[in-house]
């Protein structure tokens, strides 16, 4: 059983083999012409560079859990990194980055038949245009004062194609109807090439930069990795460095923005707080003036600084509570969220901040997605949904956080009320003062407190910097990191390779030929008895006569071994040749295995049968003569018509004039007695009969062999015909019946096992 797998292992391996050496020329040129492809297209491909900028995103600290109300607009939660590579690759800070680096020209010159990009910085000239967005230009320079100009446009779906040629003046403004645009030549510098330069709108500009742009995180650290792909080395650079600027920028504003928010919220407070103070020392002094002198006790004393300090606390928790309100507001008309300052309240642990934070950055994802799709985008969506439970949650919390306030507020106003109470069992002065002086107490607290918080805020504004920084500009690249052209060739090749095999193996396999001998045993258990190489001129000469130690005379001494094993050495053997249709060699067959027969001292003889169209008599160069139609037809005798060749030991019988019934000839009891007679005289009878698949003689003839031998070309015969032999081994009761399959070029010889063992033998030389 192993030895039954190996085997056909080995023979579809050959099969395979041989496949590839038979359609070689195909394959080879497939790899050429895809070969050729790849490096024409691998030449033409411009290059691409990439340039890195490293940007470290600092963190703030979160808040501590006070309850300093005034901090509220500047703490921070710590950095999503996800929104943070979101915003650098969003349109408004790509617009931002443009606004330092001019993206919108485009630049080219000719090279070794290749139109390569430059930087416009590298160009002798400089370019106004006020109209003619995505015109392709070319300038070609006649001296340092003219210039021919060649502009084009394709034909879009709102605008027709056009074309414009002229001679201008440097410095000189053109205007048409199609462009408007001025070129002025750089002093001192000399236009010696031709130039092509295109001018893109800014929202085509913007779309290539995001295609173009990737920022990367770098092992789950703060460090952002900025990249831009360019076909100009120098543009890639300073697009890179432009756009982390851009990012530190935006961030320093960001904060700015906040700052000035809080100086805002201050400044209102301290209006009304400023009032207060007045009003309350006024009062105060007046009363002095007044009164003269008056003291106060150590229980007003007492009583007194206790109610200042609770109307300090109640004017921080009514600050507090205005502050809620506002954030309550916005978040439910929904509006400036993404700026709102409050992202770091924190009252004992409250868990305000978080939630504004996680909304602000839920907005800021939406808005930018919504750049690229729309409301109904999935991830929108989701993110949507996302920003309505936050701020169901967020005024949730707001309103128990108002509700606590409350309620801590009402505690201190029944202290204070307790606390007044005490007061009006003074006496009036002592009471009057006494109120006055606290109140006077209670301003100064909160204005000093508000000054103060002021004045820090005022600080930051001024000096504010971003906490994130560039770690590593971006360096102008060298080297392209595209194409990789080694690879562009070798995956061409691979790829021709792959086609010319795809295709000569769906050939073979939807190739209707007999190749090799495994075509044959797939069809039919029919015994091939041999296997005949390709050989030139093997029709016109007897070639194991020509050639005795040639390769083609061991073939056909290799079928006459098999045929003998078939005929259990039978003293006399009836051989019938035929094949399915003409031209398939069945006649220069039947000639060659007589005389390897004849040579091995047998007495052969070979009758040509086929009487409809006899070639036999051309190959022993002998006349057609009165042959076996005569005889048949008893107009001669068989000694008559029986003709001895130059060869020892073959003679030939040929078909004689075509009769004008053949198989009736054929079939008559003549031809039994016939070959009786013969069978007297001679070791083996071949008979070369009409090709079975046009004609019905030789079925009847192969009725009379001992043996038969069914031809096939290969190359030629089709498979079909193995069906029809098939059908006609089923149906006739033939004895000893095999295949010879002739004709196999070299490239085939292996495919069924034939092909070794014949080179020991060389062509005879001439």
């Amino acid at each position: 059983m192993y030895m039954a797998e190996t085997n056909e292992d080995e023979m579809n391996i050959k099969e395979i083999f041989y496949t590839v050496l038979h359609y070689k020329v195909m394959i080879i040129s497939f790899i050429i012409l895809f070969g050729i492809g790849s490096i024409y297209y691998a030449y033409f491909k411009p290059n691409i560079y990439e340039a890195t900028a490293i940007v470290e995103m600092g963190s703030d600290k979160t808040s501590t859990g006070s309850s300093d109300i005034l901090n509220m607009a500047m703490q921070t939660g710590t950095v999503d990194v996800k929104t943070e590579m979101r915003i650098i690759q969003s349109r408004y800070l790509v617009e931002k980055a443009l606004k330092n680096v001019d993206m919108v020209k485009d630049f080219f010159i000719r090279y070794h038949y290749k139109k390569i990009a430059i930087y416009y910085k590298n160009v002798p000239f400089e370019v106004g245009l006020l109209k003619g967005r995505e015109v392709m230009f070319t300038l070609y320079p006649i001296d340092d004062r003219q210039y021919r100009l060649v502009a084009e446009k394709e034909k879009t779906k709102t605008e027709s194609s056009w074309q414009y040629d002229a001679i201008h003046h440097y410095n000189e403004e053109i205007k048409n109807k199609y462009f408007q645009i001025n070129i002025v030549r750089k002093a001192e510098e000399h236009v010696t090439q031709s130039y092509q330069f295109v001018f893109h709108t800014k929202k085509k500009v913007v779309k290539d930069i995001l295609q173009n742009l990737k920022v990367s995180q770098e092992m789950q650290s703060n460090i952002l990795s900025i990249s831009f792909l360019d076909t100009v080395p120098q543009r890639a650079q300073d697009f890179s460095n432009a756009l982390a600027e851009a990012y530190i920028q935006q961030s320093i504003e960001r904060k700015t923005r906040e700052a000035k928010q809080k100086l805002h919220f201050i400044d209102k407070q301290m209006k009304e707080i400023t009032g207060n103070l007045r009003n309350s020392a006024i009062k105060l002094e007046d009363f002095k003036k007044r009164a003269n002198t008056v003291s106060l006790s150590a229980k007003a004393e007492n009583i007194l600084a206790q109610m200042s300090r609770e109307e300090t606390q109640l004017t921080q928790v009514s600050m507090q509570e205005e502050m809620l309100d506002t954030l309550y507001r916005v978040v439910k008309k929904g509006r400036n969220l993404e700026t709102l300052s409050f992202a770091g309240v924190e009252l004992e642990g409250a868990g305000l901040s978080k939630l504004v934070t996680e909304l602000q950055e839920s907005i800021m994802k939406r808005k930018l997605l919504r750049e690229d799709y729309t409301n109904m985008h999935p991830t929108v969506r989701k993110l949507s949904k996302k920003i309505i439970q936050t701020k169901r949650l967020l005024t949730s919390l707001i309103s128990n956080l108002r509700k606590n306030i409350k309620e801590k507020k009402h505690l201190i106003q029944d202290s204070l009320a307790k606390k007044q109470m005490m007061l009006n069992e003074l006496p009036a002065d002592e009471r009057r003062y006494g109120q006055l002086e606290r109140k006077f107490i209670v301003n100064e607290k909160i204005y000093s407190y508000l000054l103060e918080k002021r004045s820090e805020t005022a600080m930051i504004e001024a000096a504010t910097v971003s906490k994130n920084r560039i770690i590593d500009r971006a360096l102008s690249p060298e080297i392209p990191i595209k194409p990789k052209r080694k690879l562009i060739v070798a995956i061409g090749l691979f790829l021709g390779l792959l086609v010319g095999l795809g295709l000569a193996f769906l050939r073979a396999f939807l190739d209707d030929r007999i190749m090799g001998e495994e075509d044959i045993k797939r069809k039919t258990k029919i015994p091939v008895l041999g296997m005949i190489p390709h050989v030139k001129g093997l029709g016109d000469d007897i070639k194991v006569f020509e050639s005795p130690k040639s390769a083609i005379a061991e073939a056909f001494r290799n079928l006459r071994t098999n045929l003998q094993f078939m005929g259990n050495e039978r003293e006399h053997n009836v051989i019938a040749v035929t094949s399915t249709v003409g031209s398939e060699g069945k006649t220069t067959l039947s000639v060659n295995l007589a005389a390897i027969l004849s040579m091995s001292g047998k007495k052969t003889i070979i009758l040509n049968l086929d009487m409809r169209k006899p070639t036999l008599h051309k190959k022993f160069n002998l006349p057609i003569g009165q042959g076996l139609s005569s005889l048949l037809s008893e107009r001669t005798r068989l000694s008559e018509v029986i003709q001895q060749t130059e060869y020892e030991n073959l003679d030939v019988i040929t078909s004689g004039p075509v009769p004008p019934n053949p198989s009736e000839l054929i079939q008559g009891v003549l031809m039994v007695k016939i070959l009786e007679k013969l069978k007297e005289v001679y070791d083996v009878i071949i008979l070369d009969t009409p090709p079975v698949g046009l004609v019905t003689d030789a079925r009847i003839l192969m009725d009379y062999a001992d043996m038969s031998v069914y031809v096939f070309r290969s190359d030629y015969s089709k498979k079909e015909y193995l069906q029809q032999l098939q059908r006609i081994s089923q149906h006739k009761t033939l004895s000893n019946l095999g295949i010879v399959l002739n004709d196999i070029k070299s490239s085939k010889k292996g495919y069924g096992g034939y092909g070794y063992g014949y080179g020991y033998y060389e062509e005879d030389k001439k």
